[in-house]
């Protein structure tokens, strides 16, 4: 199973329409991690005839948005599934701070947060325009400038919380700058994680406990031993910038 405390996370943040996806995808291509995006995850998860997916289908037939540990749960589950991953980058993510506090209590801190700066009349421009392509009703394409407002405070407040980790990037530029951009202010996590992983792997102690058949949750495969159980069919509403909707990460 992926050790993955071990392996770098980069978290790319930004409001709805600052380019999350073209930044992740670009620091993807130059160090190899995988991307994730929670909002497949959870498009992907409420076509599911399980509960979880009866649970996720519903909230957003409802227009309801998802909880943050439901959330961090799928995120988990995913990175666990990639046994070869050399690293992970989760696209919009977090949303909010009570959905970093248990991404990081859960599994772990980034190593970076690639904060996307954008004037926000050109995000929500961007905005629109995929709305509308998804076909999406006309008083949420309205609401562009709205959603990208309000999700402006959050991302900053989540900005704030990781202090020095953050790297800021103009996401306006050009592809080309960007990648520039990129490799330079992600050089040292590359070369950490590349230290890494050329180590020699710890002893393993005499005492590990024994292990039996019994399966093991995301939970458990990530976390320390004993960890307090979570529900996940049980959602908290806490409000988030933008409901994580089928597609929910911006390009």
């Amino acid at each position: 199973m992926t050790p993955i405390r071990h392996l770098p996370v980069i978290f790319v943040n930004g409001v709805p329409g600052a380019g999350n996806h073209t930044v992740a995808q670009t620091i993807s291509n130059i160090t190899g991690y995988s991307m994730i995006r929670p909002g497949e995850l959870v498009a992907a998860e409420a076509q599911k005839d399980t509960a979880r997916g009866r649970l996720i289908a519903d909230k957003l037939q409802a227009r309801e948005e998802i909880s943050e540990q439901l959330t961090v749960d799928l995120i988990k589950e995913a990175m666990l599934m990639q046994k070869d991953a050399t690293g992970f980058i989760l696209v919009g993510f977090p949303k909010n701070p009570r959905m970093s506090n248990i991404f990081n209590r859960q599994v772990k801190w980034p190593e970076k947060i690639v904060a996307l700066e954008v004037d926000n009349e050109l995000a929500a421009s961007r905005l629109q325009t995929k709305l509308s392509e998804l076909g999406r009703p006309e008083s949420e394409i309205n609401a562009a400038h709205q959603i990208v407002k309000e999700a402006a405070h959050k991302v900053k407040n989540v900005h704030k919380r990781f202090g020095g980790h953050v790297v800021t990037v103009d996401s306006t530029g050009n592809p080309k700058a960007l990648a520039t951009t990129l490799k330079e202010i992600l050089s040292d996590t590359i070369q950490k994680s590349q230290k890494k992983s050329t180590s020699p792997e710890p002893p393993v102690a005499i005492s590990a406990p024994a292990v039996t058949n019994a399966p093991i949750s995301a939970q458990a495969a990530i976390s320390t031993p004993a960890p307090a159980p979570v529900s996940v069919l049980t959602p908290t509403p806490v409000p988030d910038d933008v409901a994580i909707t089928a597609g929910g990460e911006d390009k």
